[in-house]
C-alpha cells in the first residue's frame, strides 16, 4: 500500500476529507475577509503593539491553513494536513478573543468584522471537529 502511494497512485478521499477539504477552503477566506484586503477598516496606524505580533500569528495560520489544504489535495500526508489545521485553528481562536479586548487597535472594532470574527469561531469550531476526525481515522504515515 505504501509502495503505491509513493508511486503516485491515487487514493480516494473519503467524505470526512473532502469536507474538511471544503471546512479549510472556507477558513481561508474567512481569514482573507478579515484583513485590509477585505473588510477590515482599522487604520494601522491605531495598531497597537500587540497587534503587530497578532498580524503575524494571522499570517503564520494562514499559512498552516494553505499547506493543510495542499497536503489534503496530495492525497498522502492527510493526517499532518489535520494536525496543521488544528495549531492554526487553536491559533485563531486566541487571536479572536484577544481581539476582543481590545488588545490589537487603539479603535473598537467595525461591525463587517464582529460579524465575520463570530462566524469564524463556528468554522473554527467545526474545522476542529473535522480535523480531529481526519486525524483519528486516518494511519499514521511508516517510513522505511
Amino acid at each position: 500500500m505504501i509502495s503505491e502511494i509513493s508511486k503516485g497512485a491515487r487514493t480516494k478521499l473519503s467524505r470526512t476529507v473532502i469536507m474538511f477539504a471544503i471546512v479549510m477552503i472556507v477558513n481561508v477566506v474567512i481569514i482573507i475577509l478579515l484583513t485590509p484586503i477585505g473588510f477590515e477598516t482599522r487604520p494601522q496606524s491605531d495598531l497597537k503593539t500587540l497587534g503587530y505580533i497578532a498580524i503575524t500569528t494571522i499570517f503564520v495560520g494562514l499559512a498552516l491553513d494553505i499547506a493543510s489544504i495542499g497536503l489534503l489535495f496530495k492525497r498522502v500526508r492527510v493526517r499532518l494536513a489535520s494536525s496543521l489545521a488544528i495549531l492554526s485553528s487553536v491559533l485563531f481562536v486566541l487571536i479572536i478573543f484577544v481581539d476582543r479586548t481590545g488588545s490589537f487597535f487603539s479603535v473598537p472594532i467595525p461591525p463587517a468584522i464582529n460579524t465575520l470574527e463570530y462566524l469564524f469561531i463556528v468554522v473554527i469550531i467545526v474545522t476542529l471537529i473535522t480535523a480531529s476526525l481526519v486525524f483519528r481515522r486516518s494511519k499514521p504515515q511508516i517510513k522505511k
